[in-house]
């Protein structure tokens, strides 16, 4: 039986010299759902990890980049805004317009905001979206309500710093992904 393994899949995808913020995510958790879904790794597969209260529902996609390790130890966060809600598993070239810094239980907790990269022959609300700039005010407001809403629920001591652009959005990216090599070296390492 295979299991599900996202390590192959590279945080960016190819240059592109058009999308110099440019992403792959996993989406684990589809908006429009009470249902949150999480790759869980040592399994090899999307599990439920919990359902939100009555009505309560995920605003966007939410997902993961591959291949990053957080100062959570989990890989990069990333609201993902969409037409259309994807599936948990489904990967989406993204391009980053930015982040929100998120600080839970006193450990930075940082989620990036993306859009999807236009396909060939597709058309999408996102396709002129570069920034936080282009983004409707209230859709950033709502998304806020939601991290803050949500996290203090489940019972998170939850603080937010505000948004930060794309290129420091990608510094955070750029890090965890270098945690994660950094990793994978002192797990080969040990191994021999």
């Amino acid at each position: 039986m295979s299991l599900l393994s996202f390590d192959h899949i590279p945080p960016f995808p190819d240059k592109d010299e058009d999308e110099p913020h440019g992403i792959n995510l996993i989406v684990e958790t589809p908006r429009g759902t009470r249902n949150k879904f999480a790759f869980k790794e040592e399994y090899g597969v999307i599990e439920l990890r919990r359902i939100l209260r009555g009505g309560m529902t995920w605003p966007c996609d939410f997902g993961f980049v591959p291949q990053t390790l957080g100062e959570d130890g989990d890989a990069i966060d990333v609201a993902l805004l969409i037409d259309e809600p994807c599936f948990p598993g489904c990967l989406v070239r993204a391009r980053v317009l930015g982040g929100i810094g998120l600080k839970k239980n006193g450990e930075q907790n940082d989620r990036l905001i993306a859009c999807p990269v236009s396909l060939s022959g597709s058309a999408s609300t996102w396709d002129e979206v570069r920034s936080l700039d282009d983004v409707s005010p209230r859709l950033l407001r709502e998304l806020e309500g939601f991290l803050r809403d949500y996290q203090t629920f489940e019972g998170n001591e939850i603080e937010l710093s505000g948004f930060c652009d794309a290129p420091d959005a990608m510094q955070l990216v750029l890090a965890a992904h270098q945690n994660w090599l950094d990793g994978r070296e002192k797990n080969s390492d040990a191994n021999e």
